[in-house]
């Protein structure tokens, strides 16, 4: 099992060191013109230029070929298909030289040694792991088979007894590899620091507040800023759990905002209550994001904050203000009841609803006898009072799921959901027996008075009266209230 997870990692292995696009781009001209100048100075010293057989002048005719497939490749920009071709075909090469020496010369394995050291330079390890298990695979059976003794003669007769050509091939192959190498690690270096420095440039600089946390939810590192908007000092920050900087009753969802990080590995922005080191709380707009290595294994979080109490402190004071605003365009100003416009909505509404339900529906329609009158004897200041007076008992009788606002100057309506037409009747009688016997009102006069009608609305199948019928019904219980004498409550009933 252990040897299974470990080839896992092996297979799972890094990319970090691998050598990026640019740089692959950037040092590809000299590989191709070091292999332009090794390809030829390999068949010299092979000694078969001028004297060689059809298969060999066949090899040579590849060669070229070869070189100019690379090189179109190059200028088309396919620079990665490139570099394997390259890497591939002198591979190939090597590990037939070396079946072709197996019986005289062994050091033919240093080339195809130094090809894989150049595939991890020049590729990523994975290739160059790849190729060398390949490799070992390949020189086992070589040796161990003699496969050199199948060969066919005119690859046989290729064999050469003398060790200096390897040497050769060797040395400049290990020059130009350490020279590749010292170019694309200090060139790989540079890079590094300029990312470095623009990270830090952007970390130090940035007007946010940014938090490096480690996965055990500590400070790892602290920027100006966010020390500044905690009060503290970044190095008293670093090491400190995030628990001690959270409002107490929002640790259980800042744990459960990390565990979905770690699933989903980015969250959409939220807000946090965090304590400051005086004491004081603000209120902050968080962005968190989760930083892993090559594996997927979390390195920190990167963490960052914006002060927003007094956009919070705003927004709540403007939501206010509109609040207040739709409830004054709701109210009547003199009773604080429900104007004529929000009254007739919540009819609308419970009168839909009760449809909807089959439940009764009764409305109440209530006017001020005489308010002309006292206006005109005793001013406008008594009528007003008379006015709330009356929205003063109707608040007390009515149910808080009963709707009351003013109708008119004199009039108000009382809408009363799932109430029967004789126990609407008892409310009305109720708001008017409390009425006429208000101080208030028997130093009025007998001026004073209310006439009231009532509607119903059944609620039973076959009932489709209409919500404007039901209160032309209270209106005209009214009327009739009205003449037969004022200061009392009709029902209106069908004929």
């Amino acid at each position: 099992m252990q040897v299974i997870q470990s080839l896992s990692k092996l297979l799972r292995l890094s990319r970090a060191g691998d050598i990026s696009e640019e740089l692959r781009s950037r040092y590809f001209g000299l590989v191709f013109w070091v292999i332009v100048i090794m390809i030829p100075l390999g068949w010299a010293f092979s000694g078969r230029i001028v004297e060689a057989t059809p298969f060999v002048r066949t090899v040579q005719v590849f060669s070229f070929v070869f070189l100019i497939l690379v090189w179109l490749l190059w200028q088309r920009g396919r620079i990665t298909l490139a570099t394997n071709l390259v890497v591939w075909v002198f591979w190939a090469l090597a590990t037939g030289v070396v079946l072709i020496e197996a019986s005289t010369n062994n050091i033919w394995l240093v080339p195809q040694f130094l090809l894989i050291v150049l595939t991890r330079l020049l590729l990523s390890g994975r290739v160059a792991i790849f190729m060398a298990l390949l490799t070992l695979v390949l020189d086992i059976l070589i040796f161990a088979l003699s496969l050199h003794l199948y060969l066919p003669p005119y690859l046989s007769q290729m064999a050469q007894n003398t060790e200096w050509t390897p040497l050769v091939i060797s040395f400049i192959s290990l020059v130009f590899i350490f020279l590749l190498g010292d170019l694309v690690l200090r060139d790989s270096l540079a890079e590094a620091r300029r990312n470095e420095g623009r990270y830090r440039s952007l970390f130090t600089r940035t007007n946010d507040a940014v938090f490096l946390i480690d996965p055990r939810l500590r400070y790892l590192e602290v920027n100006e800023q966010g020390a500044a908007l905690l009060g503290y000092s970044p190095e008293e920050l670093v090491g400190k759990p995030m628990a001690e900087v959270i409002a107490p009753t929002e640790l259980t969802a800042m744990k459960a905002n990390f565990s979905r990080l770690q699933r989903e590995g980015v969250l959409p922005l939220f807000e946090r209550t965090m304590i400051r080191k005086d004491g004081s709380r603000i209120i902050t707009e968080i962005s968190i994001t989760l930083v892993s290595d090559e594996l997927g294994q979390p390195l920190y979080h990167q963490s960052v904050v914006r002060d927003i109490t007094e956009r919070k402190r705003l927004e709540d004071q403007l939501r206010y203000s509109l609040e207040e605003m739709q409830a004054l365009a709701m109210q009547d100003p003199l009773t604080g009841l429900l104007n004529r416009r929000a009254v007739t909505e919540h009819a609308e509404a419970e009168w839909f609803r009760a449809q909807r339900e089959t439940r009764p529906l009764c409305l109440v329609l209530i006017d001020l006898d005489n308010l002309k009158v006292i206006n005109d004897t005793q001013g406008h200041a008594v009528g007003d009072k008379v006015i709330l007076e009356l929205a003063r008992c109707i608040k007390i009788q009515k149910r808080r799921y009963d709707w009351s606002g003013r109708w008119g100057g004199d009039e108000f309506l009382l809408v009363l959901p799932g109430t029967t037409l004789s126990e609407a009747g008892d409310v009305a009688e109720r708001i008017r027996n409390q009425y006429t016997s208000s101080p208030l009102v028997l130093e009025t006069g007998e001026d004073a008075s209310l006439s009231m009608g009532v509607a119903c609305y059944s609620g039973r199948r076959g009932d489709e009266i209409e919500l404007s019928r039901l209160l032309s019904q209270a209106d005209a219980a009214l009327y009739t209230a009205k003449q037969s004498g004022k200061n009392q409550v009709q029902l209106y009933r069908d004929s």
